[in-house]
């Protein structure tokens, strides 16, 4: 009887702990799905360097698709991995193949501060890749090399500078990107050229324009900077700086000397009939500008159209028509840079018959190699190498690219190095925009001394450069952009 009594407690004890352990394991259970399921910060989408949007990257897909190889796609795939020893070494392997590379460049430094697990400030880059590709690598070789200069230093007052490629498909995503840099809070700043620059104004990020657009006016520029004067104190709330001069300063300079060359002018815009794409609109007011400008200045604008996107364009019936009919006396050129080889098929027909001009987008390596045929033409620029050869930014870009840059890789050098130059006095997002506005703030760059109006504007003058043979000049091509003195 009693060994029935002691069986029959021993079942009850077994019994009451294993509901006990049961209860603990469903308890554990239920804390770890809770954890699991709910982001500590979800804003915050690359403090953990994970690539939670497909808008932002740290270094986990290769955006830039022309540069691709297997060493950097080993390299984003340990970076995805968070295997950022293995990343360091492939991404170094990559840029030992290919220096001229800006992408893996910056991922190279953001895999070295993951692996160090160093203290950063983050900042974003937008990049046009999907619209324009080389724009977007010019536009990235400058932030690679001012993020590669800083972090080798030992970076802003101690913290690494770790750099964000964001990029849109389309006006849809591009809007949501937006929302999505100002929303994220560990972001201190971006360099970009964006249309709706006023979220962030509203939302409090600084944004760098490394580049202007001749639509800038109509659009992020001059709208929010005039609505902003109308305040008392403008520069409180201005978050949007540019760090070159308003493309209305190369169009004026430029259609001076063009008014003075050539009596009718011809021009050959780049119009696309595509909404999702934002060159169609800036191509058609550039024509705009220079067509009003030309005319301020004394000349005449023929009426013969010449639309360089036309696929049905003929270059030869164009310039003949022109010519003979409408007695042009030289030709402008105003090509997107991925258009290029067009605008050379126009001059081609024009060459030595009359004076060839065109826009600063043709202020770019793959015009060189078309010298030949553009041997003499004039195009308007705010940063050439000569222009202060004690400056150190062209020799310096040129030892890590092995090749020359131009003035939108100068550009947005720039843009970071005002942004750096700002965050050394102070971090914040409300801080930085405060140095930046503050009228004794300036700091030195590859286009000079940058300083900013209470309007966020720069001050300066653009520059003219000709297309010239030279014997032995760094281009590789026979020809090169000479400084030219304004006449």
């Amino acid at each position: 009887m009693t060994n029935k009594k002691e069986n029959l407690r021993l079942l009850i004890s077994l019994g009451l702990a294993g509901v006990m352990v049961a209860a603990i394991l469903w308890l554990i259970n239920k804390v770890s799905s809770t954890i699991v399921t709910t982001p500590s910060n979800p804003t915050q989408t690359s403090s953990s360097f994970t690539n939670k949007s497909s808008l932002m990257n740290l270094g986990t897909r290769i955006l830039v698709k022309v540069q691709t190889s297997p060493e950097k796609t080993d390299g984003v795939k340990a970076f995805a991995e968070k295997d950022y020893i293995t990343a360091v070494k492939k991404f170094t392997d990559s840029l030992k193949n290919n220096r001229n590379d800006p992408e893996t460049l910056i991922y190279l430094n953001n895999a070295k501060i993951a692996r160090d697990n160093s203290s950063a400030i983050k900042v974003a880059i937008v990049a046009p890749i999907n619209f324009d590709p080389s724009l977007a690598e010019e536009i990235l070789r400058g932030v690679a090399q001012a993020q590669n200069e800083v972090n080798t230093q030992g970076g802003i007052n101690g913290k690494k500078l770790q750099i964000v490629i964001a990029s849109a498909d389309n006006r849809e995503d591009s809007a949501r990107l937006d929302n999505e840099l100002v929303e994220d809070k560990s972001l201190v700043a971006a360099v970009g050229v964006r249309r709706n620059a006023e979220i962030y104004k509203e939302k409090g990020l600084v944004l760098v324009l490394p580049v202007e657009l001749p639509n800038q006016a109509e659009n992020s520029g001059k709208l929010d900077n005039n609505a902003l004067n109308s305040q008392p104190n403008s520069s409180t709330n201005n978050y949007l700086f540019h760090v070159n001069p308003l493309y209305d300063n190369l169009v004026d300079t430029h259609s001076r000397y063009i008014a003075r060359q050539a009596r009718n002018v011809a021009i050959c815009g780049d119009v696309r009939n595509s909404r999702d794409n934002p060159t169609s609109s800036s191509n058609q007011i550039l024509v705009e500008k220079y067509t009003q400008a030309i005319k301020n200045y004394g000349s005449n604008v023929i009426s013969t159209p010449c639309n360089l996107a036309d696929k049905n364009f003929d270059p030869k019936a164009f310039v003949d028509k022109a010519i003979e009919t409408e007695n042009a006396s030289g030709f402008l050129l105003m090509p997107s840079i991925r258009n290029i080889y067009f605008a050379t098929k126009v001059a081609q027909e024009v060459k030595g018959r009359k004076p060839l001009f065109a826009s600063e987008t043709m202020y770019s390596a793959t015009t060189l190699q078309n010298g030949k045929d553009l041997e003499g033409l004039v195009l308007p620029v705010y940063w050439h190498r000569d222009a202060n050869k004690d400056n150190p930014f062209a020799k310096n870009a040129f030892q890590l690219w092995n090749a020359q840059v131009n003035q939108r890789t100068a550009g947005a050098y720039d843009a970071l190095q005002a942004i750096i130059a700002g965050l050394k006095k102070d971090s914040t997002r409300e801080g930085l925009q405060r140095v930046l506005s503050n009228p004794n703030f300036s700091t030195s760059g590859a286009t000079g001394m940058i300083q900013f109006s209470a309007s966020g504007e720069r001050q300066g003058e653009a520059m003219l450069v000709k297309i010239e043979r030279c014997e032995s000049c760094s281009s590789g091509t026979g020809y090169d952009f000479a400084l030219l003195n304004k006449k």
